[in-house]
């Protein structure tokens, strides 16, 4: 840790000298820009201007290095934030190959085939990064679930349910790719509304537990379309739900002033006991998930309310 006092230069401008190793190790000579960010706890951040200039953003890669991982490999890609992604091959795409392909490139949010022959696919990205506010995704992603929860309650449709994991899936890899530039790239953690970085674990855990939660909703809704099966106490459990996750969508989506509050153990415990009481286990055990995410998903939500009211207090 280096330490430096604050000059004040022709009583108007404050300035600090730079540590000297920092400068030789990022090749900085007089008159090159650093950039300077402000944090939410109020510490400033500095980088060399070198370090924005050097993302990648084009990659070309091999599919035959890469068959059986293919959809994993798109996903990183899409996540470190690459634009231009070229895929080929010795040989001619097999027709299973090109199909898994295209059903990742639909979970990549506003990426398409720019080109497109027997031994080669160019995939392009058009993401506006610095427009995605993850509590806002995050927003989206409670709606939709809470939407498909409803469903479930109300005029039973798996066509709309289907539709909503598909959009939930979407939404899931847009929050992994943003969080994960946020650790590289301070004005993707500033655009994005995550604000400090030790709210990133948090959010990313947020992310995947509600993506789970939307699975076991769509696996359910599937099993119930499949064998017309109905269950004890529906409406209860699944208005708790509905409203839970309702609830964790509107404070999600506001500036975090208040602390969050996590649903009481009396009120889970209730409803625990009667999801335990369903005959049918099948059902039983996808409730059961559904109600161990919620809890995460509370769990991380308040880890950030709570970080964030020490640091507006400034307790750190």
């Amino acid at each position: 840790m280096e330490r430096r006092k604050i000059q004040l230069i022709a009583g108007s401008t404050y300035t600090i000298s730079l540590p000297k190793e920092w400068v030789v190790k990022n090749k900085l000579k007089e008159k090159n820009e650093i950039l300077i960010y402000e944090k939410g706890d109020r510490t400033l951040m500095l980088s060399p201007h070198s370090m924005e200039s050097k993302k990648l953003e084009d990659i070309s890669l091999n599919i035959d290095d890469h068959l059986s991982e293919i959809n994993q490999v798109l996903f990183a890609l899409y996540y470190l934030g690459i634009e231009n992604i070229s895929l080929f091959s010795k040989n001619d795409i097999a027709k299973e190959i090109r199909t898994r392909i295209i059903k990742t490139i639909t979970n990549m949010s506003v990426t398409e085939v720019s080109y497109e022959d027997a031994k080669n696919i160019k995939i392009k990205v058009l993401l506006d990064k610095s427009k995605v506010e993850i509590p806002q995704v995050i927003y989206r992603i409670g709606l939709i679930i809470g939407l498909s929860v409803a469903n479930l309650l109300d005029g039973f449709d798996i066509t709309e349910v289907r539709i909503n994991e598909n959009e939930i899936d979407r939404l899931y890899h847009l929050i992994s790719k943003i969080v994960s530039l946020s650790l590289i790239d301070s004005n993707i953690l500033k655009s994005s509304k995550i604000d400090n970085v030790i709210f990133i674990p948090s959010y990313f855990l947020i992310g995947k537990r509600l993506e789970n939660l939307g699975d076991n909703i769509y696996y359910l809704s599937e099993y119930i379309e499949k064998n017309n099966a109905n269950f004890e106490s529906r409406k209860e459990i699944l208005n708790f739900v509905r409203a839970d996750i309702n609830r964790i969508a509107r404070y999600t989506s506001g500036d975090f002033h208040n602390m969050f509050e996590k649903t009481g153990s009396e009120d889970l415990k209730k409803i625990s006991s009667l999801v335990l009481r369903i005959k049918d286990k099948t059902v039983s055990d996808y409730l059961r998930q559904v109600m161990r995410y919620l809890i995460d998903i509370e769990e991380e939500i308040f880890i950030i309310s709570f970080y964030n009211s020490l640091i507006k207090s400034g307790a750190i």
